[in-house]
């Protein structure tokens, strides 16, 4: 008669065991440091795959926002069309992002080392402010053209620092999206260098 509360016992503590070991995996591909040697190491010695996932999507959601005002801005009504279609793109690659962090255990940024990381990212060029209100039709194409360049270069540091990530997230794709994005922006602006 001891024998199945024993049974039960060892089944529901195998069970406890199995869901531990997921939860923490799961959980612990966020908080991958990237790989010794790689680019992202250089951004500070606790950058976590989580913090660049972040970073990611900000990157996006500042593409977003750009397309949307260059769409304002654009006097051609292919441009504008451009424009519109890249806001969306930029939507969809935020939505591909955003879901890898929602399958992850919900942290904040660390307190002290997201500015540090933030400030470094952008003296990098990954995170650069776009040109103000006024700016010109030409000037926000050319940083356009500048960030998506820039953002496949970003997408690209994965593939050594975080190989699985890469993989699991088609950041590869990601990268032929953002090197498309800056062609059919060339094309829309042959004079912009």
């Amino acid at each position: 008669m001891e024998n199945p509360i024993y049974l039960s016992a060892a089944a529901a503590l195998g069970v406890a065991i199995v869901l531990a070991y997921f939860f923490l995996r799961r959980n612990g591909a966020a908080d991958a440091a990237p790989a010794k040697g790689s680019a992202f190491s250089d951004y500070g010695e606790h950058v976590k795959l989580r913090d660049l996932f972040r970073l990611a999507a900000l990157i996006e959601e500042k593409g977003e926002a750009l397309y949307a005002k260059m769409e304002l801005k654009a006097a051609r009504p292919e441009t504008k069309k451009l424009c519109a279609w890249l806001a969306e793109q930029e939507g969809i690659h935020r939505g591909i992002i955003q879901d890898q962090i929602n399958k992850w255990r919900p942290l904040p940024p660390h307190l002290t080392e997201w500015p540090a990381f933030m400030e470094k990212v952008k003296q990098a060029g990954f995170f650069a402010d776009p040109p103000g209100e006024n700016a010109a039709e030409d000037e926000l194409a050319a940083f356009a053209i500048r960030q998506e360049i820039k953002t496949a270069e970003f997408y690209s540091l994965f593939k050594k620092a975080y190989p699985q990530a890469w993989k699991r997230v088609h950041l590869r794709r990601l990268v032929e999206e953002e090197h498309n994005h800056e062609a059919r922006l060339r094309e829309a602006y042959p004079h912009i260098r």
